[in-house]
């Protein structure tokens, strides 16, 4: 049986974001130096990835994500990360909202093949 005096004392934890100890005695899972005050949000960057640019352009294509997920070989799960991140980087909030900025902002959001590969079409004369 324990004690009054163990149930206080604070549980050892790993930040996972600086990956140091630290006490917490509630439900802290970060670290102070890592917490950022209430309300604060770290600001993202307005550039998309080659990644990012890949989804955006299927999805200006009308493809749902299962179908992203097939051509670009990720899961559905991860399809949908990429779309949030995307969301909050470009402002919109769906996916019609996406598609509308992709289309006027094309010259943004082309991807561009490797330099390296060139495709042959083959044809029967």
């Amino acid at each position: 049986m324990l004690t009054q005096e163990y149930q206080h004392i604070p549980a050892l934890r790993n930040c996972p974001r600086c990956g140091t100890d630290f006490r917490s005695g509630g439900s802290e899972r970060v670290c102070q130096a890592c917490r950022r005050p209430a309300g604060e949000h770290r600001p993202l960057s307005h550039d998309l990835s080659f990644r990012e640019r890949q989804v955006v352009d299927l999805v200006r294509q009308a493809k749902p994500n299962k179908e992203i997920a097939y051509q670009l070989h990720l899961s559905e799960g991860t399809v949908k990360e990429y779309l949030n991140r995307i969301f909050r980087k470009l402002d919109v909030s769906n996916r019609t909202e996406l598609a509308v900025w992709a289309m006027t902002h094309r010259a943004e959001c082309v991807v561009m093949p490797h330099s390296g590969m060139t495709e042959r079409l083959l044809v029967n004369q």
